[in-house]
């Protein structure tokens, strides 16, 4: 590596890729299984992007196979919406299962990347929105949920931004939006604990409109074609 250059280590979240659910915890959803496949039960899209950015930048990929609705792995353990209103009322042992089946070795493993891959770890978690909410359309294709007090964050997904806005000007891309990035979240929890420094940790969200479009494909390589390049910029600065 020459002067000039630091280790730049990217690492492939996707907290709701998948919307399974267990044989035991199937009588939970009885008569409520078109929740599954909602945007209420999973992040359509977002897999389809966490594999294919893992594949290209030959990343470390963690993703949830199962429902958020039986415990959300993008919550911390303290967080109203960790468990859904169908698991919220379960006696503690079965909450305690839920949490040592999925949500904690799904943290621990996150742990254990970002102490263990060289350099400056570069986190992007993937997900997706719906396009209508309430009954409001979110105006924006494309979003990225960072916190603006970390100068890292910023200045990466501003060049992000920049890159993909200019090799597809048809996107419509926007910061912060349709949430913030400083809500709770399990890259926004281990903010606390790595500094700007040795951790980026961004949410990429996408609107399950694209998902629909016959150029679905092209859309994840123009995202997966634009972080890479994202990447290299950041190795080198």
């Amino acid at each position: 590596m020459s002067a000039g250059q630091q280790a730049v280590s990217p690492l492939i979240t996707c907290e709701h890729g998948g919307n399974a659910v267990p044989e035991r915890w199937r009588y939970l959803f009885r008569e409520h299984e078109s929740l599954l496949d909602s945007h209420l039960g999973f992040d359509r899209g977002s897999l389809d992007v966490a594999r294919a950015l893992a594949r290209k930048l030959r990343a470390p990929l963690l993703f949830g196979r199962y429902t958020r609705l039986l415990v959300d792995l993008n919550r911390s353990a303290d967080h109203p919406r960790h468990f859904s209103k169908f698991t919220r009322v379960l006696p503690a042992g079965e909450r305690q299962m839920l949490d040592d089946e999925y949500w904690r070795p799904h943290w621990a493993r996150y742990g254990q990347l970002l102490h263990g891959l060289p350099g400056r770890v570069v986190h992007v978690a993937c997900h997706s929105f719906a396009p209508v909410l309430h009954g409001r359309e979110r105006e924006v294709d494309v979003a990225l949920l960072y916190d603006p007090a970390r100068a890292g964050e910023r200045a990466w997904c501003r060049l992000l931004a920049d890159r993909i806005r200019s090799v597809s000007p048809d996107l419509r891309v926007r910061m912060n939006y349709p949430y913030r990035g400083t809500s709770n979240g399990m890259g926004q929890q281990h903010r606390q604990w790595f500094g700007d420094e040795c951790l980026i940790t961004v949410e990429l969200e996408v609107n399950q409109a694209l998902c629909d479009r016959e150029d679905w494909t092209g859309v994840v390589h123009l995202l997966t074609d634009t972080i890479e390049w994202s990447l290299h910029r950041e190795s080198s600065s």
